[in-house]
């Protein structure tokens, strides 16, 4: 005998139009396939892009083992090596460089959500070829609800979501909350950049042995990354990665 509840919730008519559904947006997909989100003239061919868009992505393939900087030889970077960050790893597919720097202003200042996909895409790749384990929560890198207002979008917490559903890890957007403005990290010396971040955070909650990894778009000095990963730690995580699609190239720490 059927479920009543398992009929109520998945009536016939229902399991019709979605079948229905399916099967035209796949005649659609081999009758016009989708195009290239960056040329806009070939087929796509992985994650939004065309073949010969996605092997011009700069793959950061030599990189710090710690922080993923990229670097002529695979070790550890000097920062790394004199100030070990608090996170334990960093997963960041591509250096950011063009094409994928376009791609990322894009999808931050512009809200063209069609690129999230192909940097979820990416990262979600990287994440299962790494064969390291899964964590058990995502966590967007948080911003202030005035600068979520003025930007509309935060695309960290939209890419965290993107990626939890394709690995299917549950995405926390209220876990870390951002609790002031802070100034661009790249523009300050090394103690100025300890005293923007001071105190900026707050993680709601107990995350006692829990493994969290940090999604965002890009990683530059790593500051914020860094001071996020302190806050998580004392609210009990014993293991926090981050997760971004581009790493820039050496920058003054």
């Amino acid at each position: 005998m059927p479920d009543p509840c398992e009929t109520r919730n998945h009536p016939a008519w229902l399991t019709g139009i979605k079948s229905v559904r399916a099967t035209a947006l796949a005649l659609l997909e081999w009758v016009a396939p989708p195009c290239c989100l960056l040329c806009r003239l070939e087929v796509e061919y992985r994650h939004g892009l065309c073949q010969g868009c996605w092997a011009k992505l700069p793959v950061n393939e030599i990189h710090c083992e710690r922080c993923a900087l990229p670097m002529a030889h695979k070790s550890l970077c000097g920062h790394c090596q004199r100030c070990p960050p608090v996170f334990d790893s960093v997963i960041a597919p591509l250096r950011y460089q063009d094409p994928i720097d376009q791609m990322l202003c894009a999808l931050k200042y512009h809200q063209q959500l069609s690129f999230a996909r192909t940097a979820a895409g990416l990262i979600t790749d990287t994440v299962r070829e790494s064969g390291e384990p899964r964590p058990d929560l995502l966590v967007g890198v948080p911003m202030t609800h005035r600068a979520v207002r003025k930007r509309g979008l935060n695309q960290a917490v939209f890419l965290a979501r993107l990626i939890g559903r394709q690995l299917g890890i549950p995405a926390k957007s209220t876990l870390i909350k951002k609790l002031r403005e802070t100034d661009r990290q790249s523009t300050l010396n090394a103690s100025k950049r300890q005293r923007n971040l001071k105190g900026a955070f707050h993680c709601k909650g107990s995350l006692e042995d829990k493994h969290i990894a940090l999604v965002d778009d890009i990683l530059t000095t790593g500051a914020t990354a860094n001071e996020i990963s302190k806050v998580l730690k004392v609210a009990g995580a014993n293991r926090v990665d981050i997760w971004v699609c581009a790493r820039t190239p050496e920058v003054l720490r």
